[in-house]
């Protein structure tokens, strides 16, 4: 790739270009060879597409690229946001030592900013994307297919986002603002629901009925010891499956927390907004 070649160099040309340098990379002057590095292909995939691959190089702007960089980053930092980043970072060095950008004298890996988690000096961290995540069949099936919904609308998104830029100028074009909002939105959920089901354990019906404790995927019959009422009978799923209006409540709710680990004939004290409330478990299938 040549300076002369810089201006009609897509982003996509110049990927590929990227990966191949990567894959045949030379050891020059003692050090080691890119070749050895990882290659995180999907995040390299996603910005490519974020943009649409035959955009030019060129056309990106700083504002581009950080606003791309926040709609991977979302409301929150997690390693896998941060090796994404870091990804896009180096291919955006790699492309500034061969073309000539433009769009700004500063290199534009610059404008792709990480956030970093801030811990407490000499406190112990335990990662929470560590630990498996239970759900039962019917949730995991139902993540599964939104994922599979959600793949197929980013795909339209990225060609939506292809037609908005194709529109003309891309400093005032609300239609390809808007499209790339939704997009960063939508592969924010993959992501997260990818996730889950890495770390997923599906729990049986019938693991949890023979359990002689409240576990996930337990029926509970609770009586509310404060009131004359009804027992109630609540199923207890992993928050990606909570729904209130089924009585399915998660794991993480504030009954959830206090039922996990009960058995027959205890009684839980529970923090709601009507106040403290005591309830017994009556049984567990």
């Amino acid at each position: 790739m040549t300076l002369e070649a810089a201006e009609s160099t897509t982003i996509q040309e110049a990927l590929d270009r990227y990966v191949r340098n990567l894959k045949t990379g030379s050891k020059s002057k003692g050090k080691s060879s890119n070749a050895d590095k990882p290659i995180d292909h999907q995040a390299l995939y996603h910005f490519v597409h974020y943009f649409s691959p035959d955009t030019l190089v060129q056309k990106l702007t700083p504002a581009d690229i950080g606003t791309y960089a926040e709609s991977v980053n979302g409301t929150g930092t997690s390693p896998k946001a941060i090796e994404h980043l870091q990804a896009v970072k180096d291919f955006l060095a790699y492309v500034h030592k061969v073309l000539k950008w433009t769009a700004t004298s500063k290199n534009p890996a610059t404008y792709v900013r990480i956030r970093k988690a801030r811990t407490r000096t000499g406190a112990t961290v335990v990662s929470s994307e560590s630990q498996p995540i239970e759900l039962t069949s019917a949730g995991h099936a139902q993540l599964v297919t939104q994922r599979e919904r959600l793949v197929v609308e980013s795909e339209a998104l990225v060609e939506e986002i292809r037609r908005a830029r194709a529109d003309g100028d891309v400093t005032e074009n609300s239609p390809l603002d808007a499209a790339r909002e939704e997009q960063g939105r939508v592969e924010a959920r993959i992501q997260e629901i990818t996730a889950t089901l890495e770390r997923a354990v599906i729990i049986e019906e019938g693991q949890a009925r023979n359990s002689k404790v409240v576990k996930i995927g337990a029926r509970v019959e609770v009586k509310d010891l404060n009131s004359s009422g009804e027992p109630k009978t609540y199923t207890l799923v992993n928050k990606t499956e909570a729904n209130p209006l089924e009585r399915r409540i998660s794991d993480d709710s504030p009954m959830g927390k206090a039922l996990l680990g009960k058995r027959v004939g205890q009684e839980l004290l529970v923090e709601t907004p009507r106040g403290k409330m005591n309830y017994e478990v009556l049984s567990i299938a």
